[in-house]
């Protein structure tokens, strides 16, 4: 046990002690029984009140350690979900060479899995022409150190849009064609202005290129890395087909859609909807060549303290399609999943208030069958005791690197990893089903409370 929970134990039993010497002396001296009485009660109350609230401290650490053990567990097969911190700090009777060791164990078993990705990249990268993977969502997957210097380091980087380097409107052809062809050649325009000729491959879930030889610079010569070539292959993968959600569905195993708005205000009655990100989700693992990212024009003024909080100003939505568009697109899919958020409510409610502009014929949705989870309510239970409960604070206390904040897209893929940092952690607590978790988030009062003054 730490010195400090040691310290106060021993405070609390001195205390103890004390009061029930002083108890005992009470009883043994008539005159001055009262006032010894009540302070040998007091010292026995606080003294018990001391040691309570120490072994309170010590369970909640504990739970603690075993959620992050159980997410290191799961971090070691998956390289979306963050290692935990295994931050000991605030936790009475944590022995920080114990967390050390926990982690450096969690360090290497994951280096240990991910070998192969390695060996992999160390071949791709040792080839004598610009290569580049994309997911089907246009997302670069991979590229080698010949594509990086051709196309640029900072534009083609893992995980960023291929958009930012080459033109989509002579790409989008391109890649067309290798689906329906398998593989496809011709001249793409690079945003600078030049002109590269690419060949493509359809590969499941996303495109290879390779720049045709006779498009090379002869100044482009392989100088290789000796670090291993940075690669997101991940986003190639798409969800499995899974049947709907259901109260029994296994936490690990249900099939969620991580949400976010970005709107005109936080009035759910009669602000609107500017932009929607949204991203697929099994149980703890992120899907995100399944995603929607989309800006919408509800045909109303921005005020300007929205614009200086998301960015989104009229001249964005300019031509962007009206909340109709979006909404259908975002319930095809949503199809089967549960929606997860931070704060989902308020984004549920402006979905249900832009559905309801539509007018009759349209069909009401999200409606009250489909069901939710709120990462702020599921945190909020998990950890009575933390005062700061914003999707930033949550994210860097689970280990989780924040970016992208107030876009919608940036917004949904957070409380997406948080809610998948949550999954194991939920399990230690014997929180395994749907209908275990929405049990568990109904008894957030606190937070259910403010959400329902804010009027959703």
């Amino acid at each position: 046990m730490r010195d400090d929970g040691r310290l106060a134990l021993t405070v609390g039993a001195a205390a103890i002690l004390a009061g029930l010497v002083l108890v005992v002396v009470a009883a043994m001296l008539v005159d001055a029984a009262p006032a010894l009485l009540m302070a040998g009660t007091a010292l026995v109350l606080g003294g018990l009140s001391l040691a309570a609230a120490v072994v309170r401290r010590r369970r909640i650490g504990d739970a603690r350690l075993r959620g992050d053990l159980a997410q290191a567990l799961r971090a070691v097969d998956d390289n979306t979900l963050p290692l935990p911190d295994f931050a000991g700090d605030d936790d009475p009777g944590h022995d920080a060479r114990l967390l050390g060791l926990a982690r450096a164990l969690a360090e290497r078993a994951r280096a240990a899995s991910g070998r192969g990705d390695h060996r992999l990249a160390a071949l791709v990268a040792a080839l004598p022409v610009p290569v580049l993977g994309l997911s089907p969502t246009g997302l670069v997957t991979l590229a080698n150190p010949m594509a990086l210097d051709l196309l640029g380091a900072d534009a083609v980087a893992a995980g960023t849009s291929v958009y930012a380097a080459l033109a989509r409107e002579s790409l989008d052809p391109l890649l067309a064609a290798a689906v329906s062809r398998t593989v496809a050649s011709g001249p793409v325009h690079h945003v600078d202005g030049r002109m590269i000729g690419l060949r493509a491959a359809s590969v499941g879930g996303g495109w290879v290129l390779v720049a045709e030889p006779d498009r090379l610079r002869s100044a482009i010569v392989a100088t290789l890395p000796a670090a291993p070539m940075p690669m997101a292959l991940a986003l190639h993968d798409l969800p499995p087909d899974l049947p709907p959600a259901a109260d029994a569905t296994p936490l690990d195993q249900l099939p969620c859609l991580s949400l976010d708005l970005e709107t005109t205000g936080l009035n759910v009655a009669a602000d609107r909807m500017l932009s929607l990100g949204a991203v697929r989700l099994v149980g703890g693992r992120l899907f995100v060549a399944a995603a929607l990212d989309m800006l919408v024009d509800p045909g109303v003024a921005i005020p300007a303290s929205a614009t200086r909080i998301h960015g989104i100003d009229a001249a964005m939505i300019a031509g962007a399609p009206p909340p109709a568009v979006a909404l259908e697109r975002l319930r095809h899919l949503a199809a089967g999943t549960v929606l997860i958020g931070h704060n989902i409510g308020f984004d549920l409610a402006i979905l249900k208030a832009e559905a309801g502009r539509l007018g009759g014929a349209a069909r009401p949705w999200p409606d009250g069958d489909h069901a939710a989870l709120d990462t702020l309510a599921l945190y909020a239970r998990l950890e009575p005791d933390q005062a700061m409960l914003d999707l930033e604070h949550i994210a860097e206390r689970l280990g989780i690197a924040v970016s992208g904040r107030h876009t919608a897209l940036g917004d949904a893929l957070l409380a997406g990893r948080v809610f998948a940092a949550l999954v194991p952690r939920l399990a230690e607590r014997g929180v395994i089903t749907l209908g275990d978790a929405r049990d568990f988030a109904a008894g957030a009062v606190a937070v259910i409370t403010a959400q329902r003054r804010a009027g959703w």
